[in-house]
């Protein structure tokens, strides 16, 4: 992927190839067989797109990137350019968006099967998860739990398809966003809130124990309201 690219991580005028069969998707002639008319960036391809040479997904198209760059950062590029297209296409005047606020992603590091780290948008703000192998969850409709572990205990995700990165996992931070003041608010409350999804617990201290209510042991370790709580104290 070219990094930073306008369209869904890739630079408008790139020739993605799909990976199982190595059908090139140009952008100048389109897919008018398939009522993409020429002129069509990669990222701007309808969700029902798929390759005509093999029938595969549109995550399984890649363009050839740098033998220097880092996978990590290629990823987050494109996750942030998919977001940013979004913010200036559909989003742009929505009454449930801050205006103060832009898309930007923070704090990503290796995790599990991919890379974790938080997105905010003017009306969002996830802790995301982008797998390594964008067909890892590819048999996930949007909205399906996805359960994965972190350190600080395990958690359920959502699953969220968004164009050549597959399927992402993603925690719903905070969806009322005009609680933020401006961007660096609401960078302070995504990197606290990171800072407790990926703390390690640690050992309580020996005290003498107190009997275990009923209501003690129904109650979560950590749940989404809370995390996000405790974040912006």
């Amino acid at each position: 992927m070219t990094p930073g690219g306008p369209e869904a991580g890739f630079a408008a005028d790139a020739r993605p190839a799909c990976g199982s069969c190595g059908a090139v998707y140009d952008p100048a002639a389109g897919d008018p067989g398939r009522e993409v008319p020429p002129g069509t960036p990669f990222g701007g391809l309808p969700d029902y797109w798929r390759c005509p040479g093999c029938g595969g997904p549109q995550h399984g198209f890649t363009v050839a990137a740098p033998p220097s760059a880092d996978p990590m950062d290629l990823r987050v590029a494109a996750l942030t350019a998919s977001y940013r297209l979004i913010a200036e296409r559909d989003m742009a005047g929505v009454p449930i968006c801050n205006a103060a606020l832009a898309v930007e992603a923070l704090g990503f590091r290796p995790h599990g099967p991919g890379w974790i780290g938080c997105v905010i948008a003017p009306w969002f703000l996830n802790a995301v998860l982008i797998p390594r192998d964008p067909a890892l969850w590819a048999d996930r409709r949007d909205g399906d739990k996805v359960e994965v572990d972190l350190p600080s205990g395990p958690y359920r995700f959502t699953a969220a398809r968004v164009g050549v990165l597959g399927t992402l996992a993603v925690i719903p931070l905070a969806s009322a966003m005009n609680v933020f003041t401006d961007q660096e608010d609401a960078r302070a409350a995504a990197s606290l809130a990171l800072d407790h999804l990926m703390r390690t617990p640690q050992p309580a201290p020996q005290t003498d124990p107190s009997p275990a209510t009923d209501a003690d042991a129904a109650k979560p370790a950590l749940s989404r309201r809370s995390l996000f709580g405790r974040a912006r104290r």
